[in-house]
């Protein structure tokens, strides 16, 4: 199984398994814009970083560098944040006679998985946001969570 390892995001070096990076040269990702990145606060940049756990395995011939095994928008995504270097991130070693599994279960089966489960994300994300409000919860404005999610505050409703 795999070792896990805390690293700083200053030290990381990280490119993506060459099975990994055939796989998913054709995926679609959103662009994104430093509007986006700008509105995340510290706190919240922390905590996010604070849940990610990247699949790696050791480059083979490079020490101190990994392969990424797993598609990972979201860590890309936020590690362009101008903080992102003061953090750091979790990373689960596996050994490389695991190495296919992992990326076939990571690139095909949780993505299936994920989809069927979060099948209204932003319906979802309205509920509470409207729960939390009637609970007098203080939280994100509408505006703030449609610019993350790279929609118009209406779509964020349900």
């Amino acid at each position: 199984m795999a070792n896990r390892k805390t690293i700083a995001l200053r030290t990381l070096q990280l490119t993506y398994h060459p099975m990994l990076a055939q796989i998913i040269t054709e995926d679609s990702v959103q662009l994104i814009n430093q509007a986006q990145l700008g509105c995340i606060t510290d706190k919240e940049l922390a905590v996010l970083f604070a849940q990610i756990a990247l699949p790696v395995t050791p480059h083979p011939t490079m020490t101190d560098q990994y392969w990424l095994l797993a598609p990972c928008p979201a860590f890309f995504f936020l590690q362009q944040h101008s903080l992102s270097t003061t953090l750091k991130v979790q990373i689960q070693i596996y050994p490389v006679d695991q190495v296919e599994s992992v990326i076939h279960t990571l690139s095909f089966i949780e993505p299936s998985l994920y989809h069927g489960l979060q099948a209204k994300p932003l319906h979802n994300l309205s509920k509470r946001h409207q729960l939390a409000k009637q609970h007098h919860q203080s939280v994100p404005s509408k505006q703030k969570l449609a610019l993350l999610a790279n929609t118009s505050p209406s779509a964020v409703r349900h």
